[in-house]
């Protein structure tokens, strides 16, 4: 008797391996901008309210080069997966001509040595985020994140509970409020809404089954509950909002066509009609949430950064050189708003600032080309291989509306949106070569999709042709140096 379409068995992904350990560490370090309490850069001395030392120096710097060496050793111990895509997906020219930008600004930037010392590291992560995607298949690429935000979150309660003078916030008037690990509330808020969207937006046919799973639903119980914790206004409206495109998703996966159609033109529609009627309100909005009209003080820096970024236009002040604290423009902008200032709380005009129209328009078109791929498997109503990386682009829209979460050389955003736009590409390149007379990779529709394949322990194969063991899970070959002591239900 043959089975309902959708009641085939969850194939079970296999204990993580070291090299995919490896990967989760480095996120972990991501997520944290590399604030280390004691040994860390600058962020650590937000943690822990301290002055720098020459510890931190040192520990900033022996900890970012740690970070470097692991990826490159990650890369070059299976570089064909990045050779191989950076060759075939050209569309991923984009962000690397961002990250290469990035590089080159040092040759008009206000602080070329620290621009130089900084875009390396960047380019660096989107380089890792390429490889991630490409070596290893959406559902093990989730796994490997929700290790890793599992992880944050529970050490995240430690230090909390056992360590407040480290774990709680230091702003004035947030003392109650949750930092654990991270560098402040609003950051631990930011990473705890991407862990959720980890969950909500896992690639599965069925969301009900997914999060009625007892190892996803502890999870997402856990990263709520953090997410509370930490105090974070901000990331709530995030997660509130990100309810929306998941109600959307729901529908999307058992509609038809047309309805889908309808969806797709009515979302932006009501998205827009919504920020225009927050915008009008905001007066009224804000104390409700505990915010003032200003946002706490963005609208006053965002005035000054408009005002930078049209004395350079074009290219920007160099990658990572504008914000110098009590030096340089930065002071300009700190004498207007009566506060030292970080950063220009907006990731969009972030970017201008940095790196000028040049580098907003490269950012927008690799945005948009993300979205422009995705449409053709939105029709098809393929959701589930399409909903963690356009959650992952709503995400980064809105967080960089009044964060910078993209221009971070230690941040773990840019290697997930660099990983996101592969994925994309990936899963759109068979419809490409199928549709085109000479396709993206010179390989035949029917070859192309025979060639890449997913392994059973999570990796992306290319092979001739497929072998027993890359189609049926009950073949799978063990997989080697696994860990068995990380419960495979975590995944």
């Amino acid at each position: 008797m043959p089975s309902a379409p959708h009641s085939r068995p969850i194939q079970r992904i296999p204990a993580p391996t070291l090299e995919q350990l490896a990967c989760a560490a480095l996120f972990a370090f991501f997520a944290m901008q590399g604030a280390i309490p004691g040994i860390a850069p600058a962020q650590s001395l937000e943690m822990t309210a301290s002055a720098p030392s020459a510890l931190t120096t040192a520990g900033g710097i022996i900890s970012q080069v740690i970070a470097n060496l692991l990826i490159v050793a990650l890369i070059s111990r299976r570089p064909h997966f990045l050779l191989r895509h950076i060759s075939c997906l050209s569309w991923l020219i984009l962000p690397a001509l961002l990250a290469l930008l990035a590089i080159a600004s040092a040759a008009w930037s206000l602080s070329p040595a620290l621009t130089l010392r900084r875009s390396l590291p960047f380019a660096l992560a989107g380089l890792f985020g390429l490889w991630f995607a490409a070596r290893f298949s959406l559902a093990r690429q989730l796994a490997i994140l929700r290790i890793t935000m599992i992880t944050l979150a529970l050490s995240t309660i430690v230090v909390a509970v056992f360590n407040p003078a480290l774990g709680l916030d230091h702003t004035p008037g947030h003392a109650a409020d949750w930092q654990g690990v991270f560098t402040q509330k609003n950051a631990c808020g930011r990473i705890m809404v991407l862990a959720i969207t980890a969950i909500l937006f896992a690639p599965e046919r069925s969301l009900v089954h997914s999060l009625l799973r007892p190892s996803r639903l502890a999870a997402l119980v856990l990263f709520l509950f953090v997410l509370v914790m930490s105090g974070s206004r901000g990331a709530w409206i995030i997660e509130a909002a990100l309810l929306f495109p998941f109600a959307l998703f729901a529908i999307a996966r058992h509609a038809g066509q047309r309805i889908r159609l309808i969806l797709a033109v009515a979302a932006p529609v009501a998205t827009i009609a919504l920020g225009a009627a927050l915008l009008l309100t905001v007066h009224d909005l804000a104390p409700l949430l505990g915010r003032d009209p200003t946002l706490t003080g963005r609208t006053a820096i965002w005035a000054q950064v408009v005002r930078f970024v049209a004395q350079r236009p074009l290219f920007g002040y160099g990658y990572d050189a504008f914000w110098q604290g009590m030096q340089g423009p930065s002071f300009q902008v700190a004498a207007a708003v009566h506060f030292i200032v970080a950063h220009a709380h907006n990731g969009f005009l972030e970017i201008a600032l940095e790196l000028g129209a040049a580098g907003l328009l490269l950012f927008a078109l690799s945005w948009l080309r993300g979205w422009l791929a995705l449409w053709p498997l939105w029709q098809r109503g393929a959701i589930d291989r399409i909903a963690w990386p356009l959650a992952l682009l709503i995400l980064i829209a809105l967080y960089d509306l009044d964060e910078n979460t993209l221009l971070i050389y230690n941040g773990l955003f840019w290697s997930l949106y660099v990983a996101a736009l592969t994925n994309i590409e990936l899963a759109s390149a068979p419809d490409r070569a199928a549709a085109s007379a000479e396709p993206l990779s010179r390989l035949p529709a029917a070859r192309l999709t025979s060639r890449i394949r997913t392994h059973p322990t999570g990796d992306r194969r290319h092979t001739g042709s497929p072998s027993p063991h890359e189609i049926l899970p009950s073949q799978a070959r063990p997989a080697t140096n696994s860990v068995p002591t990380v419960a495979q239900e975590i995944l």
